[in-house]
């Protein structure tokens, strides 16, 4: 929208200009496409289409500046002793589809000026105009600049727009002569500091989360404004064009800088259109809008162009836009973040002068290494040409010295990085192999910016040179909430925390594992197996563990591993995921289970280092992904193995380690017990009786993964529901997971028992995030000849006695989280009861809750996966791994029951939004289910109640 503001073609009023800019508004609006539908021209999407809205504005206010300034009211002079100035993304330039018209009228005046503020607010807002605006003054600004960053910002982003552009030259020579002197910079670059560091707090503190912010986060186009506005405040020029020119940046990095602006410009636009408002966070439903609409597919990048350059349709049976085309447009996404947020970093520090006049330390170091003021640097830019390894020689000094890289080394090095001769030539060096073999494996804590030293050379590009198989998975994330970091940033995270269990800091939280590593035998190998143990997802598909393990062979052998090392690493990472799998999902107290898992790690100290690396693996997943159970579970496997190993376990008894442990437990439980309340000393006798039959009833496994405290607490409710008469008793209990409240269940164990109880848990709306099921024989003495206490060393009650049920429930209310527990359980009682009398039918009371199901957040698609295994030793092993939703635990429990088949063991384990949930069943007569027939009909029976759960919703 142009205009031509000559007296003799202005128009007449406010409803020419009110329709000519809602035309020019509803073309922009057209631009972008509503939905998934790839966009014509998707570089129109981007930084282009936010100058044109800049631009439109631009137009609008000189126009509608005139127009009133001509209508003599205020007076002319009023308009004339003004300045109006976009501040914000408009004042530089451009402005996301819905976001604000910022600007400031600068008057010499401001009360007289208020008037002028009325006559321009009024017709922007009559034509739906979102405005921003200030009256001020000279001095207000920059007083109130001193103090408040907000505003200071304003005077960097400041441009003059109509009005008295006298104002705006002399406000801009203030600034510069006051907060932006040249004296002043360190304390303004200080503070955008703070606030890098606070909003990256608030918006999450990771270029990679899940969902990002595309504006405020980390990586976002907020990081690209502070950028600017450290480079405008020291050079005078916020464009990265300019910054080449001053020497501030390379060509190549204002190059990668534009690049990573334009992909986050184009999906904040997209996600503005598809709301209508302005908002910035990229969900999940969005991501599959924005995949679409910028043209990626299934075998195509951006813009859906295959390498013919032809737009490749997807086929009609399948979605418009797959899974792997969403991690494609987010691996894109975390890659224009980090190019986003390496820039903020050499930015802010090129921009920070140094005002200190003492005389800075400078000492060769040798081979064409200095350490210069407390930083390690190196004598020639040149030599990173002739002398590759230099490179890694500086890393290496300065882990050694406990002292940072100088800035300038990390941006030479950072800039060799990107250029395929440099690290083909580094790849070449032997010294270079040795000293990142050493760097991969070292523990010692460092002042390196990034922290710690795998993080340092995955930042520097140096872990890319070394390992090119590595790039396909920077960025890469798969499209589910259990993942939370992409799988670069995993791995290197696992090689982390493997470092901090050496260095043994993490004892309280991890004791075994620091135990453990700190005795690895051959830690490089395991170093370079965790940061490798992920490298096969760079080709998609589903068995990344073989590939990995192919590549990882290639990979070890460049870097000059022995044989043998290569061969145990290889075999570690194809076996990466087979110990967290049995610890969750199989029953660890059935021999047939152990025996089975043996067979897959070469000898102890194969064992050790798998469970190093699970451990490392797992807890890096996601911040909540190692649960105190899991841990447990890991633990538990572990010890038993190393036991069965090393021929410690002759009948099935006890380990040694293991009789610590249970012993320990069954003290503390005791203990526990003393300090709850009984009415008498008759009670507190009948307590302690009861507790030591409970105990010798429970399973080792049991005793090993609950808190004594919580297993006091289980007892005391057994022995209420055993000698009380009810038949169903429900308490929340202590918790060992902040994050789900603890529900035991007791009740007589029956057949469909479990059904009713996960019946009563859809109905009162609680979700289940784990849960132990155990079946305990009521008629155990509980102590040995010599007056021990002991547990169930099976994981079934002996035949022929009266069973009870002891359920443990890890859960949160779907409204009102942990706390609106409490307040379920008398319903949460009467519903089972009414179950287990025939009152109501499970199915029947599940469905209650339908009516006021809150609607479900989109998420990524989870497949339906449901395998049967009769390897167990005396049940078959039914895993379901699908879609979490409200109901599904009811849904399985009950269709299990339907079936006829009762459940010994139960596992039930939540990971984001995917269900691993694996029972241990048998038939009626105690006998496993037999192949063919009868097997098939359970696998179809409970796909067919899953896919009913889908037509209903979800809610079931």
């Amino acid at each position: 929208m142009s205009f031509d503001l000559s007296p003799t073609s202005r128009p007449s009023g406010l409803a020419e200009l009110r329709a000519a800019y809602a035309r020019e508004r509803a073309g922009l609006d057209r631009t972008v496409p509503s939905g998934p539908t790839p966009a014509a021209d998707p570089s129109a999407l981007g930084v282009a289409l936010g100058r044109r809205h800049a631009k439109l504005l631009d137009d609008l206010l000189v126009r509608l500046f005139h127009l009133l300034r001509e209508s003599g009211n205020p007076g002319r002079a009023a308009w004339d002793a003004v300045a109006i100035a976009g501040v914000g993304g408009y004042g530089r330039g451009a402005a996301a589809l819905r976001s604000d018209l910022d600007v400031r009228i600068l008057a010499r005046d401001a009360q007289r000026a208020s008037a002028i503020a009325d006559a321009l607010l009024y017709p922007l807002w009559d034509m739906g105009v979102t405005v921003g605006h200030q009256v001020v003054t000279i001095d207000d600004l920059i007083e109130g600049a001193r103090e408040d960053l907000p505003t200071a910002t304003s005077l960097l982003d400041w441009r003059h727009v109509v009005g008295d552009a006298s104002l705006s030259e002399a406000l801009w020579q203030r600034a510069v002569s006051g907060i932006f002197a040249h004296s002043e910079l360190p304390r303004f670059i200080e503070r955008l500091g703070k606030e890098i560091a606070q909003r990256h707090e608030r918006f999450g503190g990771s270029v990679y989360l899940l969902e990002p912010d595309v504006k405020n986060g980390a990586g976002g186009l907020r990081d690209l404004d502070v950028a600017r506005w450290a480079a405008k405040a020291r050079y005078g020029v916020g464009e990265f064009d300019a910054l080449v020119r001053f020497g501030a940046l390379v060509a190549r990095e204002a190059e990668e800088i534009r690049g990573a602006a334009e992909m986050l410009w184009r999906l904040r636009n997209l996600l503005h259109a598809h709301s209508g408002r302005r908002t910035d966070r990229l969900s999940f439903d969005e991501q599959e809008l924005c995949a679409g609409a910028l043209g990626y597919s299934k075998t195509a990048g951006p813009a859906g162009h295959a390498g013919d350059g032809q737009r490749r349709e997807p086929p009609p049976d399948e979605p418009a836009v797959s899974p792997e085309a969403i991690e494609r447009m987010m691996s894109d996404y975390y890659r224009s973040a980090r190019t986003i947020s390496r820039a903020l970093d050499v930015i802010v520090s090129r921009a920070t002068p140094t005002l200190t006049r003492r005389r800075r330390r400078d000492e060769d170091l040798g081979r064409g290494v200095r350490l210069f003021d407390g930083c390690i640097t190196m004598s020639d830019p040149d030599l990173l040409r002739t002398d590759p390894a230099i490179a890694l020689r500086l890393v290496s000094e300065a882990v050694e010295r406990g002292v940072p890289l100088l800035p300038y080394a990390r941006g030479a090095i950072v800039r060799a990085a990107g250029d395929p001769a440099f690290c083909a030539a580094l790849r070449e060096s032997p010294e270079a192999a040795e000293r990142f073999r050493a760097l991969v494996a070292t523990c010692k804590e460092t002042a390196l910016q990034s922290g710690s030293v795998v993080r340092e050379l995955h930042d520097l590009g140096l872990l890319l040179a070394m390992i090119p198989e590595f790039s396909p998975v920077v960025g890469r994330v798969h499209h589910d909430v259990y993942h939370v970091y992409t799988v670069d940033v995993h791995s290197v995270a696992a090689v982390d925390r493997l470092a901090a269990l050496v260095r043994g800091e993490l004892a309280g939280e991890f004791g075994l594992p620091c135990r453990l590593a700190a005795e690895a035998t051959r830690p490089t190998m395991l170093f370079f197996a965790t940061l490798l143990h992920d490298v096969g997802k760079a080709i998609g598909g589903k068995d990344h563990s073989r590939r990995g393990a192919e590549m990882a062979r290639t990979i070890l052998e460049r870097l000059g591993f022995p044989p043998e090392d290569i061969d145990e690493a290889c075999h570690l990472i194809l076996k990466h995921l087979v110990m967290y799998l049995i610890a969750t999902r199989r029953d660890l107290d059935d021999p047939a289970t152990i025996s089975e898992f043996c067979q897959e790690v070469h000898g102890r100290e194969g064992l050790r280092d798998l469970y190093l690396l699970t451990v490392a693996d797992l807890s890096t997943t996601s911040p909540t992904a190692m649960t105190s159970w899991k841990a447990r579970m890991l633990d538990e496997l572990y010890l038993s193995a190393d036991a069965a190993l090393r021929g410690a376990r002759e009948d099935g008894g006890p380990l040694g380690m293991d009789d610590q442990r249970m012993a320990r437990a069954i003290s503390g439980t005791v203990g526990a017990l003393e300090d709850m309340p009984a009415a008498n000393e008759d009670e507190r006798r009948a307590q302690r009786d009861f507790l030591a039959r409970y105990l010798a009833s429970m399973p080792e496994r049991y005793l090993l993964a609950n808190s004594p405290a919580a297993i006091a607490a289980h007892a005391e409710l057994a022995r209420r529901q055993q000698h009380g008469g009810s038949s169903v008793l429900v308490a929340l209990v202590p918790s060992r997971h902040p994050e789900a409240a603890e529900l035991c269940v007791v009740a007589p164990d029956r057949p469909g028992l479990l059904a009713a109880i996960t019946a009563a848990l859809a109905a009162s709306r609680l979700e289940v995030h784990a849960a132990q099921i155990h079946s305990r024989a009521c008629d155990d003495e509980g102590v040995d000849g010599g007056g021990v206490i002991r547990a169930r060393s099976s994981s079934s009650p002996p035949a022929g006695v009266r069973l009870q049920a002891v359920d443990l429930f890890w859960v949160r209310d779907r409204g009102d989280g942990v706390g609106g527990v409490a307040r379920a359980i008398p319903k949460l009682m009467t519903d089972i009861q009414a179950v287990l009398s025939g009152q109501i039918s499970g199915a029947e009371l599940a469905k209650k809750r339908r009516g006021g199901a809150l609607r479900e957040r989109p998420t990524p698609k989870v497949p339906t996966q449901i395998s049967i295994d009769d390897r167990a030793s005396h049940h078959t092993v039914i895993e379901v791994l699908a879609r979490d939703r409200p109901g599904l635990l009811f849904a399985i429990s009950d269709a299990l029951y339907q079936l006829g088949l009762s459940i010994s063991v139960a596992k039930i384990n939540t990971e984001g939004t995917r269900v691993a949930d694996v029972f241990y069943v048998s038939e009626a007569d105690g006998t496993k289910i037999s192949n063919g027939k009868r097997m098939q009909e359970v696998e179809e029976r409970l796909h067919a109640v899953l896919q009913g759960l889908d037509g209903e919703g979800s809610v079931g």
